[in-house]
């Protein structure tokens, strides 16, 4: 039995299959941030963290900075490598949605990189460039117009 490729088609997906995509997609992100704040917490020193009052933790601000710098770049690799690679992250997968660029090719690793860090800016004032989809013709968020990507839907594939 061999296995097909899903067909690209030109068909925008929907904010909620976005949004369902994101949030398993963030179970995996967090998984990954717990594992790259271990790796630099034993490469620092448990020392660097240390406690106020035995309720307020207060880090390093070196440790602080070097450790908010990792999982920014290990959220970029996560989501950058899959996109780049099959279109697909596994939550994009699961939700039948796949990146590509305007004219139907795979994602470039510059596009990666402007995708995430707008997506980023996007969420951070309040979904705003994902709300915008809602309201314009090619059903486009922020960072699809701004790094020339689409997500579109991913039709099931059928049995022989």
């Amino acid at each position: 039995m061999t296995q097909q490729t899903p067909a690209i088609n030109s068909t925008p997906a929907p904010l909620w299959r976005i949004l369902a995509a994101m949030a398993y997609d963030s179970i995996l992100v967090i998984a990954i941030w717990m594992v790259v704040t271990f790796i630099i917490l034993s490469f620092f020193g448990v020392e660097n963290a240390r406690t106020l009052d035995g309720e307020a933790v207060v880090l390093d601000p070196i440790y602080k900075n070097i450790t908010f710098t990792a999982m920014i770049v290990s959220a970029w690799a996560f989501y950058g490598w899959f996109w780049t690679h099959s279109g697909q992250t596994l939550g994009m997968q699961a939700w039948r949605i796949r990146v590509v660029s305007k004219q139907g090719q795979p994602v470039t690793v510059a596009q990666s990189v402007v995708r995430f860090g707008t997506a980023m800016v996007s969420w951070l004032l309040l979904g705003i460039g994902y709300w915008m989809m809602l309201f314009n013709s090619e059903k486009e968020t922020l960072h699809d117009k701004i790094s020339n990507t689409k997500l579109v839907s991913v039709p099931l594939m059928e049995k022989k």
